[in-house]
């Protein structure tokens, strides 16, 4: 066949397409059980140039240079500054009650906690997006930073997913117990802060490497009384014999020199709740994924064990990250109202066992599905953040707009081009989430700066 006759067949086949989508009804015709479709001619001509933009927002130094510009010449320029800021700026907080003084006390107990020798926590509760210590690690950066302390923190007795942070391995004789997903159910629901336990019967062992460490604590529920852990690293054996009284129990090590791996060996029965890996005083920051969850369940944890080991380890904030696993499934107004209400009562609930906290919800990113051939924002994702948000203020509680600060509806397309997501259209890239993260610390660096201004910190 001539060239000729080729391009005239492919010129003719694309204009009998548009045609056809010029003409054909926008909402198909049904053939039997199968309904045909073709894409608005609009749709086709406008698609990419109507995708929202990756927003740039100002990083912590670009907020420094923005203040000395405004020649801030005493403390009430200051801030009126950094007021105007926290409620205008795109990667703002929104607080219950619009009190600008939400973190205040988080930010004086971890301010104080290296000169009082203390670690205050951060836990930083999330589905897969945090999984690999994404995000979790740059606010533990930016935290250590300004107000001292080191090491991963919080670890799994197992770790099920590797992380960018330290290196895991463990024996295999663990049974592991789950207060979510596919793990064997507790009745008492003493699962502890990490909403999951490692059982060990007789003996067991893990190992913790590429990491720096100086205060090693281990938390446990011990059943029989008979429990003994010793920690080993390089020629040294330091041994552990817990009492004969059972029920919560967190054995330590304290170290004069900071050590780069180590491991642990276990003989009883206990339930493992983690493994705290600090290293100096100041603030640490627990990165606790849970795949799949959608936030749900921690009432389905004892309360009288969760408040014990939230004080027993001078937890200061607790950061929830949800939605992403719940939004496919909302079909119907209905449906956003359930989960609202599902997420207001979790809420409710860490208030209540541990009441002088600040909670932060962080809310789910924009997320991409194909509707009628063409990707989209999920049909009800605008509806679950608006809820989210106020079921997080209603119930004391502040509130991060990730989807807000992505750029909206649609926003997750132009990440996945920019390569800052990967391409379920659901998942940030490593880059992706180190910028999403970069973001949340502005907000973050804002405030702090506010409290440093009004004197609440030094």
């Amino acid at each position: 066949m001539k060239i000729y006759k080729i391009v005239l067949f492919i010129f003719l086949a694309i204009a009998l397409l548009g045609v056809i989508c010029c003409y054909f009804p926008e909402n198909g015709i049904q053939l039997g059980s199968i309904q045909l479709r073709f894409p608005q001619i609009e749709k086709i001509l406008t698609r990419h140039s109507a995708q929202a933009q990756v927003p740039e927002i100002n990083n912590v130094e670009q907020m420094e240079n923005l203040a000395k510009k405004n020649e801030l010449h005493n403390q009430k320029d200051s801030l009126d500054f950094y007021k105007k800021i926290m409620s205008t700026h795109i990667s703002r907080f929104y607080f219950p009650h619009d009190d600008m003084n939400y973190f205040e006390s988080f930010f004086q107990k971890a301010s104080q906690a290296k000169s009082n020798g203390k670690i205050v926590r951060i836990l930083h509760y999330g589905d897969s997006q945090i999984e690999l210590d994404r995000i979790s690690k740059e606010l533990r950066g930016f935290f250590q930073k300004r107000m001292g302390g080191g090491g991963p923190g919080l670890l799994p007795i197992v770790q099920a997913v590797p992380t960018s942070t330290v290196y895991q391995s463990s024996s295999d004789n663990f049974t592991l117990f789950m207060s979510y997903g596919n793990g064997s159910r507790d009745s008492k629901r003493m699962y502890g802060l990490m909403g999951k336990y490692y059982r060990v019967h007789g003996s067991g062992s893990c190992s913790v490497s590429r990491t720096q460490a100086r205060k090693i604590r281990l938390i446990l529920n011990d059943h029989s009384g008979n429990f003994n852990v010793s920690l080993r690293y390089k020629d040294v054996v330091l041994e552990e014999n817990c009492d004969s009284t059972t029920g919560l129990k967190i054995v330590e090590w304290n170290l004069e020199t900071p050590i780069s791996a180590f491991s642990l060996h276990f003989s009883g029965t206990a339930d493992l709740h983690g493994l705290m890996v600090d290293n100096g005083f100041g603030v640490a920051v627990d990165n606790i994924p849970m795949r799949g969850c959608s936030g749900t369940m921690f009432t389905q944890i004892n309360s009288d064990l969760l408040r014990q080991t939230y004080q027993q380890t001078d937890v200061g904030m607790i950061i929830l990250q949800y939605g992403g696993n719940t939004i496919p499934g909302i079909k119907s107004k209905a449906g956003v109202e359930h989960y609202k209400k599902q997420i207001g009562n979790q809420i409710a609930y860490l208030k209540k066992l541990y009441p002088d906290t600040p909670i932060l919800f962080v809310g789910p990113s924009d997320m991409s599905t194909k509707i009628n051939g063409e990707l989209q924002s999920y049909p009800y994702l605008d509806d679950v953040v608006e809820a989210l948000k106020a079921a997080a203020i209603e119930n004391g509680a502040a509130f991060w707009n990730m989807y807000e600060v992505m750029g909206g509806n649609n926003s997750m397309i132009a990440w996945v081009n920019n390569g800052l997501a990967g391409n379920d259209y659901v998942h940030f890239s490593p880059s992706g989430a180190d910028k999403i993260a970069n973001y949340l610390l502005d907000a973050f660096s804002i405030i702090y700066d506010f409290h440093r201004a009004n004197g609440s910190i030094k």
